[in-house]
């Protein structure tokens, strides 16, 4: 074996190093398996394709290319089995790095040909592969921030889902373009100016596409700033409604109450007058209202007046809530804000309780105040199926309107600098919120 040649071969097959670091970058944090496992994974494929590769084209006279090539396969397979995203977003990424890493090599091959005129081996000597793998760090040195920052933002906008069956194609074009742009021959690069125009000329294709993927990154993030003003004013809609029939609920309470002393005079005039038919006939009417008294949970009166009202419709509905809340009568938060999150809460915990049969048509409903400035709400119910949370920790769902309650909630503790954490653990959809007192 030619231990020389070998060494030529391992040196350019090593362009599956930077290759790989381009197309890890966009997605190193949406693996889905253990950095150990994955880093094991690719640290003994690499090794296997570059040094058994170098060995079976210094024997058998193949291309390093044809290597590479067939590698890619076995390559993208483990790719697409350590990542935790869709195949048109894996595939756009993977096609990056074969344009990045293509270009290398095709602006190497102009670069150093007047030192590989005479080169019989299909392969570069030393210093041309070294320089080429130098060109593909420089390359990826400059996509570092695109490859880290820009490309995952571009990758979560949920608006752009349906466009990466499109996207794909411009990096993968252009890789296939880059591909075939690559001379044949050291000889043909020297004919008249046309490898010192190439070598300024090729350089068009990474700045573009750096300029293209920032660009189109910054319109990413002005059309999702939008989408999330539009609906933070829904939200905010939403959470004054809430607010307003609470306001409402608790009207009615307070003159029930004054009403209710009025009663009392008309009964002790009754009972003093002797007139007891007329006396049943006046009591009959309040005799469900008396069955419906009102009952203290909390010292805070809006909070209160909310409860009593979910309180109500669960009963209504065969649900029981076993209500715990330690607040006094004033809360860290805005009072309007409070009824906007206990009302999404409850009203999403009494729904999903309704489906249920038996013991399981429970709510549970811990708040309390921490040092006087940490609002604690801790909300949970049982639920029956399988529940997947996206990438914000919310559920994800079908069904049309699903959900804004819980986005209207996280809205709130947002303002708030507070915490949100949903979690689903035997059966039991759990929501915990911390909401601190604004300076």
């Amino acid at each position: 074996m030619n231990t020389s040649l070998t060494l030529r071969y391992l040196i350019e097959l090593c362009m599956i190093l930077p290759a790989a670091v381009i197309s890890i970058m966009p997605v190193y944090y949406s693996r889905k398996v253990r950095k150990s496992l994955m880093f094991g994974l690719l640290g003994i494929m690499l090794t296997a394709v570059i040094a058994g590769g170098a060995v079976l084209c210094a024997m058998f006279g193949l291309r390093s290319n044809t290597v590479a090539f067939l590698s890619m396969i076995a390559f993208f397979l483990a790719y697409h089995f350590c990542f935790d995203v869709s195949l048109p977003k894996k595939l756009f990424c993977f096609a990056n790095a074969t344009m990045l890493c293509g270009f290398a090599t095709t602006y190497t091959t102009f670069m150093t040909a007047p030192a590989e005129i005479g080169n019989t081996d299909d392969v570069f000597k030393v210093s041309s592969g070294l320089i080429c793998l130098g060109t593909a760090l420089f390359v990826c040195l400059i996509f570092a921030r695109t490859l880290l920052v820009k490309i995952p933002d571009l990758l979560e906008t949920e608006s752009l889902d349906s466009a990466w069956n499109v996207l794909i194609f411009a990096p993968l074009l252009t890789a296939l373009a880059v591909i075939w742009m690559k001379p044949v021959s050291a000889e043909n690069v020297m004919t008249g100016r046309l490898r010192q125009i190439c070598l300024v000329v090729l350089w068009a294709i990474p700045l573009i596409a750096l300029f293209l993927y920032h660009i189109f990154w910054w319109l990413s993030k002005k059309m999702t700033e939008t989408a999330q003003l539009h609906q933070s004013y829904d939200l905010l809609q939403m959470e004054e409604k809430q607010y307003q029939k609470t306001l409402r609920y608790l009207h009615e309470t307070s003159n029930a109450r004054h009403d209710f002393r009025q009663h009392i005079h008309v009964i002790e005039e009754y009972l003093q007058a002797g007139e007891y038919d007329k006396l049943k006939e006046y009591i009959a009417p309040l005799s469900e209202s008396v069955n419906r008294s009102h009952k203290v949970i909390c010292k805070n009166q809006a909070l209160d007046a909310i409860a009593n009202h979910y309180d109500e419709a669960a009963r209504s509905q065969g649900v029981t809530i076993y209500w715990n809340i330690q607040v006094g009568e004033t809360l860290p938060i805005k009072e309007s804000d409070m009824c906007a999150v206990m009302g999404n809460l409850i009203e999403n915990a009494v729904k999903a309780a309704t489906s249920l049969t038996g013991d399981d048509r429970l709510v549970n409903v811990r708040v309390g105040i921490l040092q006087e400035e940490t609002l604690v709400i801790a909300i949970d119910n049982p639920y029956r199926g399988t529940l997947t949370l996206d990438k914000n920790g919310l559920p994800v769902t079908n069904r049309p309107n699903h959900g804004i309650g819980l986005r209207s909630v996280r809205n709130i503790v947002d303002r708030y600098k507070g915490s949100m954490e949903i979690e689903t653990h035997n059966g039991i959809f759990n929501v915990s919120i911390l909401m601190y007192k604004p300076e």
